[in-house]
């Protein structure tokens, strides 16, 4: 069950706009990757490192992006971890992605 706290924090995030500039921030960052040929997906404790978010917001956005099917998830070993994760990629829809930034 999800606490009233993290509800209240979540819905104060998509009311002040935060939560969907976080969400092409990191949208943004996978697609790019993928325009440039690098297939490797990131774990989300690579997105915080590499995007200066915090994990529990790339963990609450890259949620989002699953749910849209976005992204999708791979199989992936973190390169600050060294654990296997589920990494994240981009899902390439062509032209309609540039409507969410």
């Amino acid at each position: 069950m999800i606490r009233q706290t993290s509800l209240d924090a979540y819905n104060e995030l998509k009311a002040n706009g935060k939560a969907n500039t976080q969400r092409g921030i990191i949208l943004q960052c996978l697609i790019l990757r993928s325009a440039h040929r690098i297939v490797l997906p990131l774990s989300r404790t690579e997105l915080s490192d590499l995007l200066n978010i915090r994990i529990n917001a790339i963990c609450g956005r890259v949620k989002e992006l699953l749910d849209d099917e976005l992204v999708e998830e791979v199989s992936h070993k973190c390169s600050i971890t060294n654990n296997n994760v589920n990494g994240i990629k981009a899902v390439l829809l062509g032209n309609s992605q540039k409507d969410l930034f």
